[in-house]
């Protein structure tokens, strides 16, 4: 084996070598950089608060239902039919200059996990071990390493597809970033790698109790049933998103100046030339002691939240508790590991106050008694349609109410009853307005500014948030949308149930 390859890490790359045009054409959304998305979001919440004006109030009776598939909590359900015009509340500066305060209440869990989970793992990573872990793995797989990316999607995939994992993924890209830099890729590879397979995963689920679940039980459709063709959906579904990434990751190692992230990777990647592969020894005890310690906790979250039911508190409680011992354990003084969990919290400090703001859309929407207007004029269009073009548009309905709604329990509380009665007069199979309603949850609330947990993955990998939502949009309207609707167009000819 060349001594290149004994390394595994990205060459010296003489300047001259490629072609630099091919490098303006990641600079033509470079004025983006100097948007912040925290000023998107509140142009947004000013045009939605202008909005509640002119659009007609209006209102669906509710009624409250157990869920069995979210262990009996409760969820309002609409009465279908039941819409009536109402009197709007136009929502104005003084009814909603507290709303920030309110949804950063409504999300403190969230945020706090997101603190404690940034704080933890830069800590752990301070210590080294995990960047020697990564190393050795590089070196062991070689000219192979590539074959961990579609492991990785797969598992992460199955994470979603099974107990609906999603914002739990955000503390791997911290370990995914360094893995795809050591094997030639660059920090998008990592950052693709958690976040499009985690939410497709979740959307193209077969057994995730928040989206499939909740939908089959008030579709009023067996639960579980129609799992072999989900599965085979959600296989299509991460073997076309591994395609996607390794397709990428390949050009770019090619050809490095491609990469969006080139210039933010260059100070990282040198940091791994400094450790040359070929020279380890292996893991140091005290290493090898923190990467179990580091996969122990990790396993007890995932096991805690698919056996105990656990969420925010337990796993923010999880990080705490890894962002103390853990470093201690790899080296770091008390002082030391203090300040690495404070460095790694104030790097997602932007993406808790975006998680905050965009809880203020939601709340306009429903305060001014708009929400539902809304979706029944979406609604509304599907009754003309000939099936194939009914269910598409189901699809596109369900993609954007969850821009609004922003939870696939509360989406399928929202649309289910109206779009399963629905289903019944156009001929389609409810299984099949599921499957729409799902794949819709899934579609564009990972690739928009407002979104906090997609700022807080790219803030932890170092990606540029407006780089990294080009090239969602590119896999979602080039792979998600088209595997989607070719899915459920299938589905309806051949009835699926």
């Amino acid at each position: 084996m060349t001594e290149q390859k004994e390394k595994n890490i990205m060459p010296e790359i003489p300047d001259d070598i490629y072609d630099i045009s091919a490098a303006e054409e990641t600079k033509k959304w470079a004025w983006l950089a100097n948007i912040h998305p925290l000023m998107i979001v509140t142009g947004i919440i000013i045009l939605v608060s202008i909005a509640t004006y002119f659009i007609p109030g209006g209102a669906y009776d509710r009624y409250e239902v157990a869920i069995e598939a979210l262990g009996g909590d409760t969820r309002e359900l609409i009465i279908p039919g039941s819409f009536h015009f109402a009197e709007s509340v136009p929502q104005g500066f003084r009814q909603i200059w507290t709303s920030f305060m309110e949804g950063a209440i409504e999300a403190a869990d969230i945020s706090f996990s997101i603190f404690l989970c940034a704080g933890a793992f830069t800590a752990i990573i301070a210590t080294g071990a995990v960047t020697n872990g990564i190393n050795s793995l590089a070196k062991k797989f070689g000219t192979r390493a590539y074959i961990l990316i579609p492991v990785c999607v797969f598992a992460f995939g199955l994470g979603g597809a099974t107990y609906g994992m999603y914002e739990d993924s955000i503390p791997f890209v911290l370990v995914l970033v360094p893995m795809a830099l050591a094997m030639g890729f660059d920090s998008m590879v990592g950052l693709m790698t958690v976040h499009f397979s985690v939410a497709v995963g979740a959307s193209s689920a077969f057994m995730n109790p928040f989206c499939v679940g909740v939908g089959q039980a008030l579709a009023e459709v067996p639960m579980m049933s129609g799992i072999g063709v989900r599965i085979l959906l959600w296989a299509v579904m991460m073997a076309a998103t591994s395609a996607y990434i390794l397709r990428y990751a390949f050009k770019v190692r090619s050809n490095p100046l491609l990469s969006p992230c080139y210039e933010d990777d260059l100070k990282k990647r040198s940091e791994y030339k400094e450790f040359d592969t070929s020279q380890l020894q292996g893991l140091s005890k005290r290493e090898a002691l923190v990467l179990i310690l580091l996969a122990a906790g990790m396993g007890l979250m995932v096991y805690g939240v698919i056996v105990w039911g656990w969420w925010f508190n337990e796993i923010g409680s999880i990080f705490l508790f890894m962002g103390v011992i853990i470093p201690l354990v790899g080296g770091l003084s008390v002082n030391e590991m203090i300040s690495k969990n404070v460095e790694g919290m104030s790097t997602v400090i932007s993406a808790v106050l975006l998680i905050s703001a965009s809880r203020v859309i939601t709340a306009i929407l429903t305060n001014s008694n708009t929400m539902d207007t809304i979706l029944y004029y979406m609604s509304s269009a599907l009754t003309e349609m000939p099936q194939i073009f009914s269910i598409v548009v189901m699809f596109l309905v369900s993609s954007v109410a969850m821009l609004f709604v922003q939870s696939s329990s509360g989406l399928a509380a929202t649309l289910m009853p109206i779009m399963a009665p629905l289903a019944d007069l156009l001929g389609i199979e409810r299984q099949t307005v599921v499957t729409a309603y799902a794949l819709g949850t899934g579609t564009f609330g990972w690739i928009v500014p407002w979104e906090g947990i997609n700022f807080a993955m790219c803030s932890l990998a170092g990606v540029a948030f407006f780089k990294y939502l080009k090239q969602a949009a590119k896999y979602v309207f080039t792979v998600y949308i088209p595997i989607s609707v070719i899915a459920l167009i299938l589905m309806t000819i051949f009835h699926y149930s």
